[in-house]
């Protein structure tokens, strides 16, 4: 798989907070037209919340690989986070523990 072209298509926007079903429909359909599964899906997440929530990240994520890049300020880090995903309803359930969780956010 072209891992430029992972995760090019669904916007910021696409991904809500918390876990309401509706709204994962939209993110479900794009999923499905961008991505091919089974295959490695990049998350990207911004913590801002404090170290701490990495850890509450790992939990979710155990055995991934972390890819992790501190802002220039300290203010905030970014992660990959590369797993390999049979379908979109999959990547959603990840999105959806991770919405539960005050201080990351999806990108």
């Amino acid at each position: 798989m072209d891992e430029n072209k992972n995760n090019k298509d669904i916007e910021f926007t696409d991904i809500p907070d918390g876990a309401s079903g509706d709204i994962y429909a939209n993110l479900k359909e794009k999923l499905e037209s961008v991505e091919q599964f089974p295959g490695v899906y990049n998350f990207k997440f911004i913590i801002t919340g404090g170290l701490d929530k990495i850890q509450d990240l790992r939990a979710i994520l155990p055995d991934d690989e972390f890819i992790e890049q501190a802002s220039k300020t300290g203010k905030y880090v970014s992660i990959t986070v590369k797993k390999t995903m049979q379908n979109a309803d999959e990547v959603i359930a990840v999105y959806k523990q991770v919405g539960n969780i005050k201080g990351i956010m999806t990108l």
